[in-house]
C-alpha cells in the first residue's frame, strides 16, 4: 500500500480494492486526504468549504459496512469533492456568489444523493467561477483557484476547484458541471481525466444555475476507469429533471478492458488545425497511439453551414433567465464581467433564441451523422494550455472545441495526452449518444499504453 502522504493519489479502483481487502480503512484514507487539503489548499484555493467532521463520520460508517461484509460498491468509503454549484444538505452552497455565502440547502442535489447512496465520503465544496459563468475560476468573492502546474496560471473553469483538487491528491474524484466545457477545459489544463456524459444521463436537480439545453454534470478523476466507477453511481433516473433518462443506468466499467481493435475513428480536422503547434504535436502522438491499437482513423470536417455562435445564444439566454430568477432581477452583487456575460443573453431576441435552437439541433444532427460511419471522434481538448490569471473576457468566444458537444449533447471525455511547455494538454474523445461506455473504453485503452495521466505537478511535494 502507498505511503500515507501518497494515499490521495490512489486511483478509485486501487483504493476500492484495498478497502475491500481490509488493507486500508476509509478513515485512514480520508484523514490522509484531509491532511493534504490542510497543507495545499491555502495556496491553491481549490476548496471553499471542507467538511472534515462529517467526512470522518462517513468514513467510519463505510468501515463498519466493510467489516460487516456489506460494502455498497466501488465508491463505498471513497473521498469525493463536490463543485460549489451543486446542493449539499445543510452545508453552505454558494454557487460561487457572495449573495449565497450563507445559503444552506435543505436537500442534497440528486447526484449528491446518488453518491451518498453509493457510500461516497463527501469531503467538501470546490471553488468555481462565479455562477459557473467562466473558464478561469478566478472568483472575485472567494479568490482565484491556482493551477498546480504553474501557480501564476488558472486551472480552467468553471470546475477549476474540482480539477485542482484531483490533480493534487486532495480528493480521489470530484463532481464538475459542464455547460460549455467546464469539466473538460479544466481537466485539459490540470492534467486529469473528465467526462461530460450524454445529455440527460446524470440528473441535474439541485445543480444551479440551470441552462436546460446545455448543462451536464460529470465526474473528474485521474483515469477513465475512475470516471466509469463514478458514473455508475451518478447516472440514473431523476424524476425532477425533464431531460433525464428514464431507464436505469447500465454498467460503464464492464467493457473497459475489451480490445478496441477494429473500431473506426475520425479526427475533427478543424479543431486539430486550430491548436497551437506543440498541442498539435501531442495530438498527433496520441492519435498514432490509438491507431497502433488497430483503430482505423480518418478525418472529419465540420459542415460549413453549422453555426455554433448562434447555438451559444440559447445557452446565454437560458442562463440569463435562470440567474434572473435566482437574484430576483437584482444583479448588483454580481461581478461586472459576469453581469456583462448575462447581458448577452438579456439582449437576445425571440428570433435569436429560436434560430439558436435550430442551430443547436443542426449541430446534434451533424455530429450524429459523423458518428454513423465511425465509433468515435478525436480532437485536442482545447487549442492552448492554461493561461496566466487575468480578468475574464465575458464576451470572448473564440473556440468551440468543448462547447460544440454541449450543443450536440454527445458524450465527450478528456484524458491527458502530454505536457506542452510545462503545462498539461488533453485529448478529447467524443462518442455516439448514450454510448458513454465506449468513450470510457477508448480512454482507458489509451491510458493503458500511455502514462500521461500518472504525471503530477511538482507543486504537490
Amino acid at each position: 500500500m502507498a505511503e500515507v502522504h501518497e494515499l490521495g493519489y490512489l486511483e478509485i479502483g486501487q483504493a476500492a480494492a484495498a478497502l475491500a481487502s481490509g488493507e486500508l480503512s476509509s478513515l485512514d484514507l480520508t484523514d490522509a486526504v484531509l491532511a493534504r487539503i490542510e497543507r495545499l489548499n491555502p495556496t491553491l484555493n481549490a476548496y471553499t468549504c471542507v467538511m472534515s467532521d462529517s467526512a470522518q463520520t462517513d468514513a467510519r460508517a463505510a468501515d463498519a459496512r466493510s467489516q460487516a461484509g456489506d460494502r455498497l460498491g466501488p465508491l463505498d468509503g471513497i473521498p469525493i469533492a463536490i463543485k460549489d454549484v451543486i446542493d449539499t444538505a445543510g452545508v453552505v452552497t454558494t454557487y460561487g456568489s457572495i449573495r449565497f455565502r450563507d445559503h444552506r440547502p435543505a436537500a442534497n442535489a440528486h447526484v449528491v444523493q446518488q453518491l451518498r447512496n453509493a457510500g461516497a465520503v463527501i469531503l467538501g465544496k470546490t471553488n468555481t467561477h462565479e455562477l459557473a459563468r467562466g473558464i478561469t475560476t478566478d472568483n472575485p468573492h472567494f479568490g482565484p483557484t491556482r493551477n498546480p502546474w504553474d501557480l501564476s496560471r488558472h486551472p480552467g473553469g468553471s470546475s477549476g476547484g474540482s480539477a485542482a483538487a484531483v490533480a493534487t491528491g486532495m480528493t480521489l474524484g470530484a463532481l464538475g458541471t459542464d455547460t460549455g466545457g467546464s469539466v473538460r477545459i479544466p481537466s485539459h489544463m490540470t492534467g486529469i481525466t473528465g467526462l461530460k456524459p450524454t445529455h440527460g444521463l446524470v440528473g441535474r436537480t439541485g445543480a444551479r444555475p440551470l441552462v436546460r439545453n446545455f448543462d451536464h454534470i460529470g465526474p473528474m478523476t485521474r483515469s477513465a476507469a475512475d470516471c466509469a466507477f463514478m458514473l455508475e453511481a451518478m447516472a440514473g433516473p431523476d424524476p425532477n429533471d425533464l431531460d433525464a433518462v428514464t431507464q436505469p443506468a447500465g454498467s460503464f466499467a464492464a467493457a473497459l478492458n475489451d480490445p478496441i481493435g477494429g473500431y473506426r475513428a475520425g479526427i475533427i480536422q478543424d479543431f486539430a488545425d486550430d491548436a497551437l503547434p506543440r498541442i498539435r504535436e501531442l495530438f498527433a502522438e496520441a492519435v498514432q497511439a490509438i491507431r497502433d491499437l488497430d483503430v482505423q482513423i480518418d478525418s472529419w470536417t465540420l459542415p460549413a453551414a453549422l453555426d455554433p455562435r448562434a447555438a451559444q445564444v440559447v445557452s446565454r439566454s437560458e442562463g440569463y433567465v435562470s440567474i434572473h430568477g435566482m437574484f430576483d432581477g437584482d444583479f448588483s452583487s454580481i461581478d461586472p464581467s459576469i453581469h456583462e456575460r448575462l447581458n448577452v443573453g438579456a439582449d437576445a431576441t425571440a428570433f435569436d433564441y429560436l434560430r439558436g435552437l435550430e442551430a443547436r439541433a443542426a449541430i446534434e444532427a451533424a455530429v450524429s451523422d459523423a458518428l454513423e460511419s465511425r465509433d468515435f471522434l478525436l480532437s485536442p481538448a482545447y487549442p492552448y494550455p492554461a493561461e496566466p490569471i487575468k480578468r475574464f473576457d465575458a464576451r470572448a468566444n473564440d473556440t468551440y472545441h468543448a462547447s460544440l458537444f454541449n450543443a450536440s449533447h454527445h458524450p465527450a471525455l478528456v484524458v491527458p495526452m502530454g505536457i506542452a511547455d510545462g503545462l498539461p494538454a488533453g485529448l478529447q474523445i467524443v462518442g455516439r449518444m448514450h454510448d458513454d461506455a465506449t468513450v470510457l473504453q477508448i480512454g482507458h485503452a489509451f491510458q493503458q499504453v500511455s502514462s500521461h495521466h500518472k504525471q503530477r505537478p511538482g507543486f504537490t511535494f
